[in-house]
């Protein structure tokens, strides 16, 4: 019984210990704070596939939100989209909005109360997927990133948008930081895990910065 229980516990310690940790985001646009954001990155993805997993819970205001967005990216190995999908908690109801690569294309799907639409885009290793409100999914595409520039498109599936730009990776000090050129340009700061640490968009006023403890 003692036994039981000592294996039970030791287990459960392996299972804390495996859980990546949470980092906290502070959305600021014009100088006020605006929302917040929390997220985890692990490797792995779902059924102990290879790759990376993105997990995000975005909310506006941080505080009684009327606007809750919780999104999941994964990717391959190699950096490919592997899944998505962002679940929208809104004042029009819930959305879920799921998308996946391919081969040359990218599919997503949008349903809703009442309505389901889906459409086919140019996909391919260099379109990358972002959202003008879940800000952590900027840090998991620096991987892109290349010391000469390399041009992008991001596809913004909530709102249907496209972008181009450039992202080019200047790094230094143990954090990664790239510069956005173009239809999206700021500039973003990862640390050695690939985790957000900061994002500045200046058209939009947009700065989003890691919590203090």
């Amino acid at each position: 019984m003692r036994l039981a229980a000592l294996l039970f516990l030791l287990q459960a310690s392996y299972a804390v210990a495996q859980e990546p940790p949470v980092t906290k985001l502070v959305i600021q646009q014009g100088g006020r704070e605006t929302g917040s954001e929390e997220f985890t990155l692990r490797q792995g993805r779902g059924h102990g596939q290879p790759g990376t997993t993105l997990q995000a819970t975005a909310r506006y205001p941080a505080e009684n939100p009327t606007l809750q967005l919780m999104a999941a990216l994964e990717r391959t190995p190699e950096g490919a989209l592997a899944k998505f999908q962002m679940d929208v908690q809104g004042p029009n109801g819930p959305t879920v909005i799921l998308a996946a690569g391919s081969g040359a294309r990218l599919i997503i799907r949008t349903v809703a109360k009442g309505s389901e639409a889906g459409r086919e885009l140019p996909g391919g290793p260099d379109v990358v997927l972002l959202d003008d409100a879940v800000f952590s999914l900027y840090g998991a595409r620096a991987d892109r990133a290349t010391p000469a520039g390399r041009p992008l498109t991001a596809v913004f599936p909530r709102t249907a948008r496209r972008a181009s730009f450039v992202a080019r990776r200047e790094g230094g000090g143990g954090q990664n930081r790239v510069s956005l050129s173009g239809d999206v340009s700021g500039t973003l700061v990862t640390d050695a895990q690939g985790r957000l640490v900061r994002l500045e968009l200046p058209v939009s006023g947009t700065v989003v910065t890691r919590a203090k403890d």
